[in-house]
Formats: structure tokens, sequence, C-alpha cells
């Protein structure tokens, strides 16, 4: 096994920069605040998806309930810029704002294609 896990990790396919998921629940409608914040860092994509939350107990999730009227958001950031995106989006859309979001950022262990040039979808 452990010569596997090598190959993938000096496999020219994948990015050798680090990068981290940097997720986002908002109230449906602030989705360009989140997507401006992000862009004046740096960031050229996201993946947006309408959420709704289930539980027996409570429809929460930290506080705030996921219902259709939410979207969640998903830019793939390089390391150095996950705190500089946090702090941008979140000093737009705060959970005592009307965007009642939140921001969190998980571990990516591989990503393969972020290097290539394409062209990208203007935010505006």
């Amino acid at each position: 096994m452990e010569k596997q896990n090598n190959i993938f990790e000096e496999d020219e396919i994948f990015s050798k920069d680090e990068y981290k998921l940097v997720v986002t629940i908002v109230k449906r409608g602030f989705e360009t605040d989140v997507l401006e914040a992000a862009k004046s860092i740096g960031s050229n994509g996201a993946i947006l998806m309408q959420a709704k939350g289930v539980s027996k107990i409570q429809e929460k999730f930290f506080g705030f309930s996921l219902n259709p009227e939410n979207t969640t958001i998903m830019i793939l950031v390089k390391k150095q810029n996950v705190v500089p995106t946090m702090k941008a989006i979140y000093s737009v859309i705060d959970f005592k704002s009307d965007a009642r979001g939140m921001v969190f950022a998980l571990p990516v262990s591989l990503v393969a294609g972020m290097d290539a040039t394409y062209d990208r979808i203007n935010i505006n």
C-alpha cells in the first residue's frame, strides 16, 4: 500500500500546491456577495448547490436552519489564501447579517485539474 500512495503523490496530474475547500452556507440571494468576496482574494470559480437540512430533532445546523432558501458554496482555495478568503467572505455574510451565513474549511488530499489553463465563467 505504501508504494501506491507514493505513486499518487508523485504523479504529474496532481497539483503540487496544497488546497483546502472553503464551504459557505448562506441565505439564498447572497451568493454574489460570497463570490465577489472570494474573487477579491483571487478565487476564480465556485460550485453552488441548493441545500436542505434534515433532522428529526431540529432542522438547524450551528444555530440556523438549512432549508431550500439556503445555498452551499464550495471554493477550492490554495492553502495560503484560506484565512484571507474566509475573512473576506465572513465580513459580508456573518451570522448576524441578513445573509445569516457561516463559512468553514476542509482539508483536501489531492487535486487534479487546477493547473490547466482554460476559460472560466465570469462571476459577474
